[in-house]
């Protein structure tokens, strides 16, 4: 900005410049699905986590696949339904449709998809991922939270964002789903280590202290 205002271009004329990059820049919006009972208990057990996770995958989509997005989290109270009122996906691609299907919507969710074609308890679509949120059965001070929800929600999170990110540069589903799931594959099966990263977003041992875990992106051709 200062280089602006030494060319001579105003203060208004660069909030409006700035404004516009806002408006096309992509969006990754993560929301972090709740019955309405319980939301408060998790957004004082996990909220810390997934704000920190939101920011580390806005650093390692930019990393891993030179995508600027602009990432935003919320938490979403529903209030489960009857037999065809239920919260599932059909209700989440609903919500994804209502709040602009232009933008990337992904879900953290409570339950696990009836249906997918994915090897995770997850979903991916044009612009929509979901995950489902694993959560340890009791907190307490000497457990490691930070690594649970890393091995359980991280790992799997950035297998369906890698979907996305690679559809978005127009490749068939071979290239983009796929090649993901032969990547995953390696690491449930075969033993093929997964990325882990420290909070300082450096690359780290699985015997080190690390807060976030991906697949192995150094494998993905695209």
């Amino acid at each position: 900005m200062n280089f602006l205002y030494c060319i001579g271009i105003d203060e208004s004329k660069i909030l409006l410049m700035y404004a516009v990059y806002l408006m096309v820049q992509d969006k990754l919006f993560f929301i972090y699905v709740s019955k309405e009972e319980e939301w408060k208990k998790r957004y004082e057990e996990d909220w810390d986590y997934v704000s920190s996770l939101t920011r580390f995958f806005k650093w390692w989509i930019k990393h891993e696949f030179h995508e600027d997005f602009a990432v935003e989290a919320d938490i979403l109270p529903v209030i489960p339904g009857k037999l065809f009122d239920r919260v599932n996906l059909a209700y989440l691609l609903r919500d994804h449709k209502e709040r602009g299907s232009s933008i990337f919507h992904f879900y953290l969710t409570y339950f696990k998809p009836m249906w997918t074609d994915c090897h995770l308890e997850g979903y991916h679509g044009e612009n929509f991922g979901l995950t489902t949120w694993f959560r340890p059965k009791v907190f307490s001070s000497n457990f490691k939270v930070e690594r649970y929800f890393a091995d359980n929600n991280c790992s799997k999170i950035s297998h369906v964002l890698s979907h996305e990110l690679i559809r978005r540069k127009q490749k068939k589903r071979k290239v983009y789903f796929d090649q993901v799931h032969k990547i995953w594959d390696s690491h449930v099966n075969d033993n093929v280590p997964f990325y882990y990263y420290n909070k300082q977003l450096n690359r780290v041992s699985k015997n080190s202290e690390y807060r976030y875990v991906t697949i192995d992106t150094s494998k993905l051709e695209y």
